[in-house]
């Protein structure tokens, strides 16, 4: 794979990368709130949360909860964001066969093994049209950004 092949690639992969933290951070906002919620249901004037007594421990569950679900909001946006701009330009290849094949990669996550068979092509095959693509969409970005 050449450089601005790489490059482009990496461009696309954003929005795979940042769903994945997307899923993490929903994953630690159910674990914060189950955490609140526990505290809360707990709560007999005695706190739960802390050991020495100097900061409510619901209080701050919720606080830390609130952070938590205020920085997924944030990257759940930041996802949509990005999202958007590979699916215009992969969408912008006026091609089906190599829109499906990047919709599979960069926006599905595929491995090329499992794209080939989706798409009743060789592993080889897809890896060339693959490339083909990735140079594309290279010219595209380059007409969208120079």
């Amino acid at each position: 794979m050449t450089l601005e092949q790489m490059e482009t690639s990496a461009w696309l992969n954003r929005a795979f990368y940042k769903e994945k933290k997307v899923r993490a951070l929903r994953s630690l906002l159910e674990r914060d709130r189950a955490r609140a919620q526990g505290l809360a249901v707990n709560y007999e004037g005695i706190d739960k949360g802390h050991s020495d007594g100097r900061e409510n421990g619901v209080e701050a569950a919720l606080q830390i909860c609130a952070e938590t679900s205020e920085t997924y909001d944030k990257a759940l946006c930041e996802y949509d964001t990005i999202r958007r701009e590979v699916s215009q330009v992969i969408n912008g290849m006026h091609d089906d066969e190599l829109e499906a094949l990047l919709t599979y990669r960069y926006l599905e996550g595929l491995p090329m093994e499992e794209i080939a068979e989706r798409m009743h092509y060789s592993a080889r095959s897809v890896k060339y049209k693959h490339k083909q693509a990735l140079d594309k969409v290279c010219t595209i970005l380059h007409c969208i950004a120079p």
